[in-house]
Order: structure tokens, then C-alpha cells, then sequence
């Protein structure tokens, strides 16, 4: 157990575990919501940016504002957006580790790599997207928490409170993390002086959140009400054990079985088992609340915070003798769903933007993702559908998860213009068709 505690194999792992994240960079191409994410970066000033993410529900700067200064730095490309997400999440490996460290644990580094590997921290590793750094702001705000209230101080408190605020910042569902910290130090603990300095701590930063939030607060309802209002029923509540662990509920089971038994058996005291199942539970919670109130859909990504005091349970449970296979096979599955993941076709609209070239102009089902395609390809001709009698060649460009009967209305304004169609250009999704008159 002596290597599992030591600092040069952590060190270790973690330059192997960011080459291997850099390495798999270009794996991936763009997705949607990336796509959506960078139009509103990439060619913007601070103002535009700070404009645009008040668009987006919840939408808070941090992670915008994270990209927008690697492309002024670096300019653009999906290496530049998405270093900074595997960077957050080394960074957030080290802190599941001093975590680890923190419950004296015997092989905390065996922590670190249960959160590196998890196919939920995978994915938004190598994603242009805020997740990986609001995990991280999540952690480090844990471990000068748990620091505090070994030995308050008002420097820990500022410490506290500056990731605190910076978790609001990059995703506004990071509070959840700090609720449970204060339950637990106020009803569990009840350690007066750490209450108080994480009490202020909390507030401080919920304070500077404030004004952001009183600016984009309208936008944010403008957002949801926009588009489809969403109600978390029961079966969207299988997403979380179906999702969060990234292996199914074959996963979710193995993940329930191991906690409970480093719960029921590990040598913690009470009230440090009751912190980690409070650290844990929380945002398992208040998360599926918060999206049923706000009308927002439930996603896996949004509980990504919960998976720090998952890889700790897991550790603990790894420590019981006659336990430690179970965590193990997690350990074997969620590698097994990474390489599975790795290996899946991402989605094509790079791909599918240069095949709109062959075309004199293209049609775009439904019309606002004509954004998606000229995100790569910014010279793309959009057609005139009022005077296509004009147009020699074009191109149907046919976005996924629409109804059908939508795409045959495009393609009988097509007909009935004298189109005929000439080929599939592309069959995966995105569809793209091509019509000649």
C-alpha cells in the first residue's frame, strides 16, 4: 500500500493520465452543445461573450470565459477549447487524491484513478465545456473545507469562499457541494467555529454571485421558456444510476453494493461516514429538484460533483478484504466503457459541413441548425427556398432526432420546385442529400 500513498506515483499517474487525455483529443469531433458554446466565443469580443451566455439557462461566464482566452492566446482549434478541461480534470485527480489522503485512507491514489477513469470524467475531459472545471473548483472547495474544520482559520474561510464562488461561476449547480458541507458541519460536527467560517464562506461567495445572477436571471427564464419545458418524472430519474458511474445499472449496482459495505464495515467514525454519504447525496438530490423546478432536463453531467465522494466510498469499500472485488470489477467496467465510448462514432457536422460544398446552396432541417454546419464551413451558401428555379444543385442537410414527416416536407419542396434527388452523400447523421434540377 506504501506506492498507492506515494507522491512520486502520483505524480506519475497523472503526467501518463494528461498525455493520454491530450492523445485523445482529436478523437472526438465537435458535438452540439460545444458547437453552440463556441459560435458565442469564437468570434466575439469580452462584451459579446458576456452578452451571449445569459442566452443559455444557467448560463454563468467562467467556462466562456476560459475559452475565449485560449483562442485570443492561442486562436482557434479543438485542441486549444478543450486543453482546458483536461487540465481541470488532472487537477481535479489530485484533489480526489488529497481527499483520499485527507480520510486516511491506505491507497488514496487508487481514488484519484477511479475518478480518472470513470467514462463521465472522460467524456467531459476531452469536452470544450465548463463540467470538468466546475468538478474541480467542487473538490478543491472540499479540501480546504475539510482542512477548516480540522483547524479554522479566516484564510482557510477566504480559500473557501473564492471556490466557492468560483464553482457559481462555471456551473451555478457546484452550490449543492457546499450545502452539503454546511449540513454536515452544523448538524453532525457542530463544530461552532467552523460553522461560523463556513456559514460566511458560503454567503460571501453566494453575495458576489449575486449580481450575475439578478443580470441573467430574465434571460435564463426567456431561455427554458423558449424552448420545451421539461418535468423530471420517475423513469428520468434512471438516468443517474444508468448514467453516472458511465456502466449501466450492472454499474450502479456494483457502485450501491461497495458503498454500502465501506459504510457498514470501513473503520471511519460515525460522523466522517455521515459526511462522505452527505457529500454524496446532496447533489444526487437537489439536482433532479432543481431541474423539475426550473423546467430543465435532467443530464448526467450535472451530477458529475457526485462522483468525488464515489471514488472515496469505493477506496474505503477496496480496503475491506473481503470486499474489494466489487469495486474492482467497477474498476474493469468502467474501463471496458471508456474504450467502448473512445471508439464510437462522434457526431459529423465537420464531416457534413465540407459535403455541403458539392452543392450550389443548401437547405438546413430544421433551419436553425444551419449554424452547426457554418460554425466549420462560414462560406456555406444558404438557399433562397422563394427562388430555388434559379439554383443548379442543392444540398438537404437533414439534422438528426426530427420528426420524419419534417424532413419529407423539405423534400417535397424540393420536388415540387423540379428537383430530383441525384444521391446520398452522406448516410450517417447528419443526412445529407443531394437534388438536381
Amino acid at each position: 500500500m506504501g506506492l498507492l500513498r506515494s507522491r512520486g506515483a502520483l505524480y506519475l499517474f497523472l503526467g501518463l493520465y494528461a498525455i493520454t487525455l491530450i492523445l485523445l483529443i482529436p478523437v472526438k469531433s465537435l458535438w452540439v452543445d460545444e458547437i453552440i458554446d463556441l459560435n458565442g466565443v469564437r468570434n466575439a469580443d469580452l462584451r459579446g461573450v458576456l452578452a451571449f451566455v445569459p442566452g443559455n439557462a444557467g448560463g454563468v461566464p467562467l467556462g466562456y470565459l476560459v475559452d475565449f482566452w485560449m483562442i485570443r492566446v492561442f486562436g482557434y482549434s479543438e485542441f486549444a477549447v478543450r486543453l482546458p478541461s483536461v487540465l481541470f480534470t488532472v487537477l481535479t485527480c489530485l484533489a480526489v487524491y488529497i481527499l483520499a489522503w485527507q480520510a486516511d485512507l491506505r491507497a488514496p491514489l487508487l481514488a484519484a484513478v477511479l475518478y480518472a477513469v470513470s467514462p463521465l470524467t472522460i467524456r467531459y475531459a476531452l469536452e470544450a465545456r465548463p463540467y470538468a472545471q466546475a468538478a474541480c473548483w467542487s473538490a478543491f472547495s472540499t479540501v480546504v473545507f475539510l482542512s477548516m474544520v480540522r483547524k479554522p482559520t479566516p484564510w482557510k474561510a477566504a480559500r473557501y469562499a473564492a471556490l466557492v464562488a468560483l464553482g457559481l461561476f462555471t456551473q451555478p449547480y457546484s452550490i449543492f457541494a457546499p450545502i452539503a458541507h454546511l449540513i454536515w458541519v452544523t448538524f453532525v460536527k457542530r463544530n461552532a467555529r467552523a460553522i461560523w467560517f463556513a456559514g460566511t464562506a458560503v454567503a460571501g461567495a453566494s453575495l458576489a454571485f449575486l449580481p450575475w445572477y439578478l443580470r441573467a436571471h430574465a434571460a435564463w427564464q426567456g431561455a427554458v421558456s423558449s424552448g420545451v419545458r421539461f418535468f423530471v418524472t420517475g423513469k428520468d430519474l434512471l438516468v443517474i444510476p444508468h448514467e453516472l458511474m458511465g456502466t449501466g445499472y450492472a454499474g450502479a449496482a456494483l457502485t450501491a453494493i461497495a458503498i454500502v459495505a465501506a459504510l457498514a464495515w470501513s473503520p471511519w467514525k460515525g460522523e466522517e461516514k455521515i459526511f462522505w454519504i452527505t457529500y454524496m447525496a446532496i447533489p444526487l438530490l437537489l439536482v433532479p429538484a432543481a431541474d423539475s423546478y426550473f423546467g430543465y432536463f435532467l443530464a448526467a453531467r450535472q451530477i458529475i460533483f457526485a462522483l468525488v465522494p464515489i471514488s472515496v466510498l469505493l477506496v474505503a469499500c477496496m480496503e475491506i478484504r473481503w470486499a474489494w472485488l466489487v469495486p474492482a470489477a467497477l474498476l474493469v467496467a468502467m474501463v471496458y466503457g471508456d474504450v467502448r465510448w473512445t471508439r464510437r462514432p462522434g457526431e459529423g457536422w465537420q464531416a457534413a459541413a465540407s459535403q455541403l460544398k458539392e452543392a450550389d446552396c443548401s437547405i438546413f432541417v430544421p433551419g436553425g441548425a444551419r449554424t452547426m454546419y457554418l460554425f466549420f464551413e462560414p462560406q456555406l451558401r444558404v438557399c433562397d427556398e422563394n427562388k430555388l428555379t434559379t439554383i443548379g444543385t442543392v444540398a438537404l442537410a437533414l439534422s438528426p432526432d426530427q420528426y420524419e414527416d419534417v424532413y419529407a416536407d423539405a423534400r417535397q419542396k424540393l420536388y415540387r420546385a423540379g428537383f430530383r434527388k441525384m444521391s446520398d452523400v452522406r448516410a450517417a447523421n447528419p443526412r445529407i442529400e443531394l437534388y438536381r434540377r
